[in-house]
């Protein structure tokens, strides 16, 4: 998911170890008790500690008529209210108060948990899933959400080109088929076998299934937009305010404490910072001048589970009017000779050092994934052997400047950064040109620019590493690169059908290193997270790697200190 970058979020703070929370998923979990008794594990016993805590603390819940209103500062962009079509991870927190899917991630452990769904069953042959829903669930309108609902809601996604999340479904029966327009939907492999019932057939088996369908697009929308399916609905839309209202059919209404949920675009750090001292708001997610907050102890920053990143954009991916001029200028960095270059003259130490986290590779470090060597260091030498021998290969003279075009956030580099790279390049016959753009409207400029490297910050959507390596599989709708290498498909293949967690770690490992070797990225950090709130005011909001906060679990503590007198300097 992307993560419209807040460049306030990189600068300083408390880290925490995040990757240690990522545990390999087993039905057990959900509730599927073997025979006997077992010891708990100390995953277990965590989340039973945090379970009592959270009782602990709802005890201190204020009365219901303190509860009317919660507001929310953000950063300022039109939210796509659409959870099948959207993307941006700034979107995911107001659609988890709106929808709601089978599963959804516990903001604890990020384990899944169940939701709409309430049991499940898996085939001998771990192809088949059948899910049994809660007989209580109703969408926002009073109609019963069905298996046939679902089934419905997923089949509108997958005929729909613009969702870019529909090919996580590939590993379903047919689904790849019906979104590719080669079969009718009759042959997907979900149907309703009872009105609150739901089979899934698989092609391969997917111990991951749970958590793919945590994710936000995979929420179980209605044919009407107007219509929800979580704890809140929408209420009223203005320009830069969502209000959102309780959701009377909301299958478990009773535990949803806070009546209305305000979101207020904000892109001004000062007015922010005033209006959370003095108490206007309550959670503020977008800049605040962070040396100006009377309570420090109200800052959160963690490290998320997330990474900042180039990639090349293969020349298919460029508009048809640069396709179309067949120039070999405009190809050349389809090919991994060339992109190899740039990798071993890019200026590592210069860029990395500005980064809280620096990154070297692309996935996110996970208990169990392998320990994978990236990118850190330059060889000048290596580079400029490496552009002669390319060039030969091609068939480009040595005197050609061969023109790299990259485009990045606005005020991501500084002056002087910039300069650190075009003059790595210079000795190369590389000229680099670097575009720029408000992290607003960033990401709606990609689809026409004419960039052979473009900047991403990338959010892992479920805790394991198809979460990034997904965005390169070849068939792949969330693949903007345009990338397609075989092998690299064929391991994720068989990591899909592994024996055990270890092989099939291993085998995402493989497949990333085969993206590193093709030199079609250029790691640089691991995103960090930032929010401001009060957590001795306000319940419910735990720290994760995900930066998850569902908001039916949010209420308030006691009433947050107001004064008008405060003098900002």
């Amino acid at each position: 998911m992307v993560k419209i970058v807040d460049n306030i979020r990189k600068i300083s703070a408390v880290l925490l170890c995040a990757a240690c929370i990522f545990f390999p998923l087993s039905a057990q979990e959900f509730g599927e008790n073997p025979e006997g008794e077992h010891e708990l594990t100390p995953e277990e016993l965590l989340e039973m500690e945090n379970a009592q805590n959270e009782e602990s603390e709802r005890k201190q819940i204020l009365p219901q008529e303190l509860q009317q209103n919660f507001i929310i500062v953000e950063l300022v962009r039109p939210h796509e209210l659409n959870p099948q079509i959207t993307n941006y991870s700034s979107d995911s927190q107001i659609l988890n108060g709106l929808y709601e899917g089978l599963f959804t991630t516990s903001p604890i452990t990020l384990e899944p948990q169940f939701a709409i769904a309430k049991a499940f069953k898996i085939s001998r042959d771990k192809k088949r899933w059948t899910i049994t829903l809660r007989d209580d669930a109703y969408f926002s309108n009073g109609e019963k959400i069905t298996a046939g609902a679902v089934r419905d809601c997923w089949l509108r996604m997958l005929a729909n080109p613009a969702s870019p999340y529909s090919s996580l479904l590939d590993i379903v029966r047919g689904a790849e088929n019906f979104r590719m327009g080669r079969c009718d939907f009759n042959e997907v492999g979900i149907y309703a076998t009872s009105e609150n019932v739901l089979s899934i057939y698989l092609n391969t088996p997917a111990n991951y299934l749970p958590k793919i369908l945590c994710h936000t697009a995979f929420s179980i929308t209605h044919s009407n937009p107007q219509v929800y399916s979580g704890p809140y609905e929408l209420e009223l839309t203005t320009d830069r305010k969502y209000i959102l209202k309780k959701n009377p059919y909301y299958w478990d209404n009773k535990n949803v404490i806070l009546e209305r949920i305000t979101f207020v675009q904000s892109e001004n750090a000062e007015d922010n910072t005033f209006h959370y001292n003095t108490g206007a708001v309550d959670w503020v997610c977008a800049s605040v001048n962070q040396l100006n907050i009377l309570d420090k102890a109200a800052i959160q920053v963690n490290p998320e589970f997330g990474t900042g990143f180039f990639y090349f954009r293969m020349s298919s991916k460029k508009p048809a009017s640069i396709r179309a001029a067949k120039d070999l200028h405009n190809s050349l960095w389809d090919y991994p000779e060339f992109r190899n270059v740039i990798v071993e003259a890019f200026p590592w130490e210069i860029i990395h050092k500005k980064y809280l986290i620096p990154a070297t590779t692309l996935v996110y470090p996970l208990s169990g994934y392998p320990q994978i060597d990236g990118f850190d260091y330059t060889d000048e030498i290596e580079a400029s052997l490496k552009m002669k021998d390319a060039r030969e290969k091609y068939g480009i003279p040595s005197e050609t400047i061969i023109p790299l075009v990259m485009q990045v956030f606005e005020n991501e580099f500084t002056e002087e950064e910039v300069a650190a790279i075009k003059n790595a390049l210079e000795p190369l016959g590389v000229e680099l040109k670097m575009m720029t753009y408000p992290s607003s409207m960033y990401y709606s400029t990609i689809a026409s620019s004419d960039a052979d490297v473009i900047f991403t910050s990338w959010l892992g959507d479920f805790a394991d590493p198809l979460a990034f390596l997904e965005l390169f599989r070849g068939g792949s709708t969330m693949n903007d690169s345009g990338w397609k290498n075989e092998y690299f498909d064929k391991l994720l293949e068989q990591a899909a059908v592994a024996a055990t967690e270890e092989e099939r770690m291993n085998l995402l490992g493989k497949a990333e290193n085969i993206l590193l070797n093709e030199a079609m990225i250029l790691p640089l950090y691991r995103t960090v997270t930032s929010s401001v709130i009060d957590l001795s005011e306000v319940g419910g909001w735990y720290t994760n790697a995900f930066d998850v906060h569902p908001l039916k679990y949010l209420y308030k503590k006691r009433p947050k200190f107001k004064s008008n007198n405060i003098v900002m300097k």
